[in-house]
């Protein structure tokens, strides 16, 4: 059982379909737990390939009294897998605020988070740099310029090309040596590698297999092995990295399925 953060649920894993079913009518008949059964969603993330330079997010209202004003230059690059988000600033002259500064970050990071344009999932692995931008003494203020870096984020991300990338598993395999071939065989056909096979070292005769799989086909690897094996074997997995798609029909079914796709 955990907590699944960005899609805000509690996940039961269970070994099987049909031990799902058990465990969801215990919950019923003990404890008028109605839970809902399928696939635990797969958080695929967005990144970008290219980088774009000063690109400007401008907010600015007015009407009547006071209005809202905020400017903001941003630049956008790759990064490295699993290096996150980065902001940096590089305002000089005092042509933005401190406190307005951290106002563009807080706006940057949310925009981010809010989805990218190709899926709507999170974007990852960029650097933004605040490069100039502009401010007014008495219309500024803290939501206009997170309204500009908001709108220099949908700006850049429109400007360069956005991938998608899908979480990996390294799984692994305890199974007699007969079936090492089905196993290789199930791997490959779900997009998956082997990495390395050993001797269990419990003087079973059995074998380890290593293997790195899609998150989004470990449920169908799975269900394979259990019937190529009749559920002799063991198989466990956890996340490993992010990893870019590079099948162009893969992306665009994973892209047409989106729950977060911005029309």
């Amino acid at each position: 059982v955990r907590l699944e953060q960005n899609a805000g649920s509690l996940l039961l894993h269970c070994m099987s379909g049909d031990h799902a079913m058990l465990i969801a009518s215990r919950l019923k008949e003990r404890y008028d737990i109605t839970i809902e059964l399928g696939l635990p969603p797969v958080q695929y993330k967005e990144t970008i390939s290219k980088s774009v330079v000063n690109v400007e997010g401008r907010h600015k209202k007015q009407s009547g009294g006071s209005g809202q004003f905020g400017v903001c230059l941003i630049s956008m690059e790759p990064l490295e897998e699993g290096a996150g988000i980065e902001f940096e600033s590089r305002i000089k002259g005092g042509v933005i605020s401190k406190p307005f500064i951290s106002s563009v970050e807080k706006g940057v990071r949310e925009q981010l988070q809010s989805g990218g344009p190709l899926a709507g999932y999170p974007v990852t692995d960029v650097k933004v740099i605040l490069t100039d931008g502009k401010m007014h003494s008495v219309d500024s203020n803290d939501f206009a310029f997170q309204s500009a870096g908001k709108q220099a984020v949908k700006q850049a991300l429109s400007k360069t090309h956005t991938i998608l990338l899908q979480p990996m598993e390294q799984a692994t395999f305890v199974i007699s040596d007969a079936e090492q071939g089905e196993v290789n065989s199930v791997v490959s056909r779900n997009d998956g590698y082997v990495t390395g096979s050993d001797s269990a070292g419990d003087g079973s005769g059995q074998i380890e297999i290593s293997a790195i799989l899609p998150s989004a086909n470990i449920p169908a690897v799975s269900d394979a092995l259990r019937a190529k094996t009749g559920g002799s074997g063991t198989f466990t997995s956890e996340f490993s990295h992010y990893q870019a798609v590079n099948d162009e029909h893969t992306v665009k079914s994973i892209v047409e399925q989106s729950p977060h796709r911005h029309e």
